[in-house]
């Protein structure tokens, strides 16, 4: 029997540094029956993606038109596709040569109509990050609604779906040009469940011209997705995917801490938990005191409010930054790996990082211990929350 036809949609912008290679990844797939859309979103590059786009021939099917984002790039590519599934692939991401056969086995082995996968988050200088999501939160956690959507462990070139999920519950919204993902996962997953596979089996491309390091309105249009979240979900949904109510609203807390300019939403977030009356017992996290958090930056920092609202004693960060060694983030103090050997300071170490894997490898190297994962504790207390006053009283060590 034929294989069904999946149709690949890859926006492209401005893409001549990488277009070729998302292309040549598409192309390498060990499933065959594959047509490719390449969609020009009005690049001004001198004509040079359309180029690397034409070389291909009648291997790809090409579409120019003028600049609108990436949603209004995709919903082109949807309307051109002949496939019974959908992918979309970044222009800067790359599929690995097994990604589609693989959850289209998937897809056929559970009778569902959507699939998503692990990645690596990659960089120019080769250096490759796995990101997992069922290793940390279990099965049960991921397939809770739209629990992958908040937690932002789910990317759209991790997703392969049914096409007539589109005549169910729509396209991308043109209005959108930063969040258009995840306001479409957000839509589908609220009914639909999706199967989860931790195989990594496409790359994401970090560099500094990726659209939500360039795009004026990405905090503002974050600010607006976390009130969506809040306002949209029902008060049944919220208990399925933390329990209460009050635990949801303390979750969405620590998502939007201490993002930038997420000023409504942490309005919003603050009434709610207010208003709301926690019912439920602190889970008992394990932890030995004091925590010294490896990683200073939003992971870090998010996790050092968490603890603080716990009453959990943080004696201070690591970081590989040695620029911070000594310097202060959130009124703690930056330490270096040398200074936990040397027994300046010392406590539990909480890996907080997207390079966990090589933290954890080099703590391991040097004998340096006991250590966890981020992951790992946010596993044990997901459906809990410290009292309203307690976080009141971790709120007032910040500007907010």
């Amino acid at each position: 029997m034929c294989e069904p036809l999946v149709s690949v949609v890859i926006p492209v912008y401005n893409g001549a540094d990488y277009l070729r290679e998302a292309i040549d990844s598409v192309l390498n797939q060990t499933y065959s029956n594959i047509e490719i859309i390449v969609v020009n979103d009005g690049s001004i590059d001198h004509g040079q993606t359309e180029a690397i786009a034409r070389s291909y021939g009648n291997r790809i099917h090409y579409i120019y038109k003028e600049n609108g984002g990436v949603a209004t790039a995709l919903n082109a590519g949807i309307k051109e596709m002949n496939g019974e599934y959908f992918s979309w692939l970044s222009h800067d991401d790359i599929f690995y040569p097994d990604k589609v056969q693989k959850q289209m086995q998937l897809l056929k082995e559970t009778n569902k109509r959507i699939a998503a996968c692990a990645y690596h988050i990659f960089f120019d200088s080769g250096r490759k990050v796995p990101v997992p999501f069922i290793r940390f939160y279990g099965n049960e956690s991921i397939q809770s609604s739209v629990f992958s959507v908040l937690h932002a462990l789910i990317q759209f070139g991790g997703i392969l779906f049914k096409k007539d999920l589109f005549d169910e519950y729509g396209d991308f919204r043109e209005d959108l040009k930063t969040t258009q993902d995840y306001e479409f996962l957000f839509r589908i997953l609220r009914k639909e469940k999706c199967v989860f596979s931790d195989e990594l089996l496409y790359g994401i491309r970090y560099h500094s011209n990726q659209g939500s390091n360039t795009i004026d309105c990405v905090n503002t249009e974050r600010d607006e997705m976390y009130q969506m979240f809040m306002q949209s979900l029902s008060r049944t949904e919220k208990e399925y995917i933390y329990g209460s109510a009050y635990n949801f609203y303390y979750q969405m807390l620590l998502r939007i801490w201490p993002v930038p300019e997420m000023y409504k939403s942490l309005q919003l977030c603050k009434e709610r938990l207010c208003h709301e009356k926690n019912r439920t017992c602190l889970a008992d996290t394990g932890l030995i005191q004091p925590v010294l958090i490896y990683g200073a930056g939003m992971y870090g920092r998010r996790l050092l409010f968490d603890l603080r609202c716990r009453g959990i004693k943080v004696e201070g960060f690591l970081d590989s930054s040695q620029s911070l060694t000594g310097k202060k983030v959130d009124s703690v103090t930056c330490y270096s790996l040398r200074d936990v050997e040397n027994g300046v300071v010392k406590g539990t170490i909480m890996i907080a990082s997207i390079f966990r894997e090589e933290i954890a490898a080099t703590l391991r190297e040097k004998g340096i211990g006991p250590f966890c994962f981020k992951e790992t504790y946010e596993q044990k207390v997901l459906q809990t929350a410290p009292e309203w006053a307690n976080i009141k009283e971790a709120m007032s060590d910040y500007d907010v």
